[in-house]
C-alpha cells in the first residue's frame, strides 16, 4: 500500500546527539536534520493503549514512505516552526509493508 501524495507534508527533522560550546563544553541537543514528507494523526487503537497506556494522549502517530535520516530520539516539528526545538520526538519506528509507522510522544518542556 502506498501512501496518498496529497496527504504528505514537509516536516523538520531535529537530530538528537551531542553537540559542544566553543570554549569545548558537550551536552546533549538537537541538531537541525532533513525534512520528511508524512501524512501525521493522532494515536489512538486498542494496541497504543496498551503499549502506552495514560500518555497516548500525548502521542502522535505519523506514515512515511521513507525514513532516511530519522532514527529514534530525534525529533520532529509538527506544530511549532522549524527553527524552535522539535514538540514531538521519535518513540517507535515500525516496518508496515511498504511504508513505515512512527510513534511520535509529546516533548515535555
Amino acid at each position: 500500500m502506498r501512501l496518498r501524495q496529497r496527504d504528505l507534508k514537509p516536516y523538520q527533522i531535529k537530530q538528537w546527539k551531542k553537540l559542544s560550546d566553543p570554549d569545548g563544553t558537550t551536552y546533549d541537543g538537537w541538531d537541525v536534520g532533513e525534512n520528511l514528507q508524512a501524512h501525521v494523526q493522532p494515536a489512538g487503537g486498542r494496541m497504543m493503549v496498551e503499549m502506552y497506556g495514560a500518555n497516548l494522549k500525548y502521542m502522535l502517530v505519523a506514515y512515511v514512505e521513507s525514513i532516511a535520516g530519522l532514527s529514534e530520539n530525534d525529533g520532529l516539528c509538527i506544530y511549532v516552526a522549524a527553527d524552535k526545538d522539535p514538540d514531538y520526538k521519535v518513540v517507535a519506528i515500525r516496518r508496515w509493508y511498504a511504508h513505515y509507522v512512527i510513534d511520535l510522544e509529546k516533548v515535555k518542556t
